[in-house]
Formats: structure tokens, C-alpha cells, sequence
């Protein structure tokens, strides 16, 4: 499994970093553009592993937004998203996309999931998003996603679907899975 954490809101292109489950160095895999990142994960795809894709910005918002739902930096963060999957789309269109643990199952498929600083954190670096992920992902993968008032889009999902990957059409509906992201120090 690699785990991928991006920075929205380092500027554009957005920095990003990310491990293997069993490399326990922090930025393993590092870059800061969106071809370094797309051949990260096409080259982990094509190895038969599974990717986790986090971005620290929204990535549900409420139907109809009234309301940037990028945020500060975010546009960059889904740009960046958009740019993977669409050469994901041209490149490996059976690829699937998942914004649900319990729907992110088989190899060779990527979880996109929203990386949110812990209480009284700011930005928090990519590799811290990507330890969180690791650390969280048994307790995660027990809880259900928290459902919310109202109609939501899933713009991650939404992503996927306009690059031509396969979404299960519930999630453009559902929120995305969230990781708490906590700064330690090795």
C-alpha cells in the first residue's frame, strides 16, 4: 500500500509526500509536481498496489454550494487531483476510485480521502498526513463515514467520475472518508 498526502496549500504545484506500509521513513516518496505524482501512483498501480491519496482541503460540501468549496489553497489541491486522475483515465481507465474504506477493497485502486489538522493545529507537513494514515487506518476502517444534514457532493468522487474511472455512483453523494492528522516527532 503507498499512502500519498498533498499540501494544497503550498502554492501551486502543491507539494506532497508519502510512504509504503512498510517503510517507516518519513517523505519516502516526495515531490512537488503533478507528473512526479502521477508516475508515483501509476507506478504503484501498475505494481499491483493500492494507493490512499490525501489532500488537506475539502472535499465534501454541502448541494448546492453557496460557497468556495475549494477553500484557501484547495483549488490547487483539486486541480492537482483532477490532473492525476484524468491521466489515470487515459492511461489505466479501469482504474477505481473509492472515497469509502469499506468500498476501497481490491488492489490496484485509489482511496481519496481528506486529511483535517487535529484541534488547534495549523497546516500540518504531507508526511504527517501520511503517518496519520497509517496510524488511524484499524479505527477508521471500524467507524462508519459520518453522515451530515442534508445533500452533499463529493467533489473527489466527482473528480474520479469526470475523468472516466470507475466511482460507485453512491459516494458522489456520500462524504469522504477523513483522517485527523496529528504532528509527532520521530
Amino acid at each position: 500500500m503507498l499512502v500519498i498526502a498533498i499540501e494544497t496549500g503550498s502554492g501551486a504545484p502543491a507539494r506532497w509526500a508519502g510512504r509504503r506500509h512498510d517503510d517507516d521513513r518519513p517523505d519516502a516518496t516526495s515531490g512537488t509536481s503533478p507528473a512526479e505524482l502521477f508516475d508515483a501512483v501509476f507506478h504503484a498501480l501498475h505494481d499491483g498496489e493500492q494507493v490512499a491519496l490525501g489532500l488537506d482541503c475539502p472535499l465534501t460540501v454541502p448541494a448546492p454550494p453557496d460557497h468556495d468549496p475549494a477553500g484557501p489553497g484547495g483549488a490547487a489541491g483539486l486541480t492537482d487531483l483532477g490532473y492525476l486522475l484524468g491521466e489515470l483515465g487515459n492511461w489505466r481507465p479501469w482504474t477505481t476510485v473509492s472515497t469509502s474504506l469499506a468500498r476501497w477493497k481490491a488492489n490496484t485502486s485509489i482511496l481519496v480521502w481528506q486529511a483535517v489538522p487535529a484541534p488547534g493545529e495549523g497546516a500540518v507537513p504531507a508526511s504527517a498526513a501520511a503517518d496519520s494514515f497509517f496510524r488511524q487506518l484499524p479505527a477508521a476502517a471500524g467507524h462508519a463515514q459520518e453522515k451530515t444534514a442534508g445533500p452533499l457532493v463529493n467533489l473527489a468522487a466527482a473528480t474520479a467520475r469526470r475523468a472516466g474511472l470507475f466511482v460507485d455512483p453512491s459516494e458522489l453523494a456520500e462524504p469522504a472518508v477523513s483522517i485527523t492528522v496529528t504532528v509527532t516527532s520521530r
